[in-house]
């Protein structure tokens, strides 16, 4: 998955044209902007990586003024902040943003499963069937890239399923903070096994039409994936002061 993303970058400045456009018709700044923007959200560049603009620009085979305007893009959006020793850093979510993210998540899916419990299809109730089914086996090979997906796939399919697009574009907003952890939320076997009961009690409620119990199942989903992952980041905070003190 990364190897794909690299070669994007390297072939890009292939398609940019003197005149500070691509061959798309996109500005420098926005093509590194949307370049960098990915690489953050999936991963490829992880949290405290080093953002400098002259090796930035390199990468991308332009000058530094685009890569500027693309990190002061990211750093308005708290994906980058500023070290006061490393300079631009791409930014690591404390353990009470996570928190305050999960708490509106959830809120915001409750609302969602009580909507589709009234509105899904017989035909989203199997494709929610057939996710969690392709997600099994994906935990069972130990693909966290797949099980990734198809945790992506479920809860998109439920927002679809509530028809609400306003409900719908809160929560792609909030996918992309989301996004930046996802392969850690299943990063241990035993928390993606849990993950995919949890979806299965969350199906099993919309299978009844029950708005109540899927907003009951939906909130105790988010729940322990919130506690799972503050924990985790509280574990990565002490370390890496443990280390810093050693």
């Amino acid at each position: 998955m990364r190897s794909s993303s690299r070669n994007s970058n390297t072939t890009g400045s292939s398609r940019k044209r003197s005149s500070g456009t691509w061959s798309d018709g996109l500005p420098s700044s926005e093509r590194v902007y949307q370049q960098l923007r990915q690489m953050i959200l999936s991963g490829e560049l992880p949290p405290q990586t080093r953002l400098v603009e002259i090796h930035l620009g390199e990468q991308f085979g332009v000058s530094r003024t685009p890569v500027r305007e693309a990190l002061k893009r990211l750093t308005a959006e708290k994906l980058v902040h500023g070290d006061p020793v490393r300079g631009l850093v791409v930014h690591a979510p404390e353990p009470h943003e996570v928190s305050e993210v999960y708490l509106v998540r959830e809120a915001l899916e409750s609302l969602a499963v009580r909507l589709a419990a009234q509105r899904i299809t017989d035909d989203e109730l199997r494709q929610l069937r057939v996710i969690i089914e392709s997600m099994r086996h994906a935990v069972a090979k130990d693909r966290t890239d797949l099980v990734v997906s198809a945790n992506i796939a479920f809860h998109d399919v439920i927002y679809r399923a509530a028809g609400n697009d306003t409900l719908f574009r809160l929560a792609r907003d909030l996918s992309d903070f989301v996004r930046r952890f996802s392969a850690e939320a299943f990063s241990h076997p035993e928390r993606a096994k849990d993950v995919v009961d949890e979806h299965e009690r969350v199906l099993a409620a919309l299978e009844a039409r029950d708005p109540e119990a899927a907003a009951k199942a939906s909130s105790a989903h988010l729940q322990a994936a919130s506690s799972y992952l503050v924990q985790l980041h509280l574990n990565q905070s002490v370390g890496a002061g443990n280390r810093g003190t050693a």
